[in-house]
């Protein structure tokens, strides 16, 4: 599984949504839906926001498991 289904994964069994994120990461709500659904890749600065709103630590969504 990559990282941005991981990401959308945790979103839904946490309950929040993809707007929640870009709030609370300073993302525009563009930028989150095009790389959450694959058509642009997920940038580093933006996968350490990403992080920091879920407040998780930024190996969460690295490890091998789903």
């Amino acid at each position: 599984m990559d990282i941005t289904t991981k990401i959308r994964t945790y979103l839904k069994d946490t309950g929040r949504t993809q707007t929640y994120l870009c709030r609370r990461a300073g993302l525009t709500s563009t930028a989150m839906s095009l790389a959450l659904g694959g058509k642009r890749r997920l940038q580093l600065e933006e996968y350490r926001k990403i992080c920091k709103a879920l407040e998780i630590d930024p190996g969460f969504f690295l490890s091998e498991s789903p």
